[in-house]
């Protein structure tokens, strides 16, 4: 079973990942074919399961780690995190991802739905054979709260034009950080790391979370469609106004304000922002 091939150079984890990859397609099943085929969809596109790389290699620096039970608790992982785009795109009404046509474009918006819970339910019941062991469960139970509380913290400032940094970074350390975070804390409660290092790689989590968060909302503005590989301009349609934006806004209050009264946008329109935009980061 192939995987992304940036992970070529790292034949070791290469090989871990792809067994991971194999677990996470053997316990998806369904008897909805409309649902299963929607829940196991996600997993064929190339995404590049940095989360349960981050997993993996946190394992390996304890002393303790089962090869097999840190291989689960990296499925888990990247299971939760699909999930969450399932949902994400059908709130957000993305029709692409990684390339391809989004689970709800793709299947509908009522198969996505049942998709997104199904694969919560699995993240549950492949880790509840460990769960006298390690406490992976109440990890990922807490990971999502934190989680849909920055989803929460976002649909509360969609289409504010009072947005500040600090409330964004607010919301993608609950969004995106948070998972980041459970990927490391994970590998490192597996293998039975300290109880300071176990929170110490977490907070090395969330700060790789709101690194790549800030990257990822910056190529959303720079990269060409067929490198982004998703819905462009998708966060300023649904009135989320993420780094790039807030930055600009300060420089150019007026032009963004004259933007912001437009109830839809053009081609023309996003045109002139990506200009605009490029002018204060060039």
């Amino acid at each position: 079973m192939s995987i992304h091939s940036m992970w070529n150079d790292f034949p070791d984890l290469e090989k871990e990942l792809k067994q991971t990859r194999q677990l996470i397609f053997s316990k998806i099943f369904i008897r909805n074919q409309q649902v299963n085929a929607a829940a196991k969809g996600i997993f064929k596109s190339n995404g590049k399961m940095i989360r349960p790389a981050y997993s993996l290699l946190f394992s390996q620096m304890g002393a303790e780690s089962v090869p097999e039970r840190a291989r689960v608790m990296a499925a888990a992982i990247e299971v939760f995190h699909n999930a969450t785009l399932i949902h994400d795109d059908i709130i957000d009404e993305g029709d692409n991802r990684r390339g391809n046509p989004t689970i709800q474009s793709a299947y509908g918006k009522k198969s996505a739905v049942y998709a997104g819970d199904y694969l919560l339910s699995v993240c549950f019941r492949m880790t509840h054979p460990y769960r006298q062991v390690i406490d992976v469960q109440g990890i990922l139970t807490r990971a999502m709260e934190r989680v849909i509380g920055g989803e929460l913290h976002q649909l509360d400032q969609s289409y504010n034009q009072e947005m500040t940094i600090r409330r964004y970074l607010t919301q993608i350390r609950g969004k995106t950080a948070e998972l980041y975070a459970l990927a490391c804390f994970g590998g490192a409660m597996e293998s039975n790391m300290s109880t300071k290092d176990q929170w110490l790689s977490y907070r090395i989590g969330v700060q790789i979370g709101m690194a790549f968060q800030l990257m990822d909302d910056l190529l959303e503005y720079t990269q060409d469609d067929a490198v982004w590989e998703k819905t462009m301009f998708q966060d300023l349609k649904n009135g989320i106004y993420t780094a790039p934006i807030l930055f600009s806004m300060k420089r150019s209050p007026v032009f963004f304000k004259k933007q912001f009264a437009k109830t839809e946008y053009t081609e023309q329109d996003f045109i002139e922002i990506r200009k605009e935009l490029e002018r204060h980061f060039s």
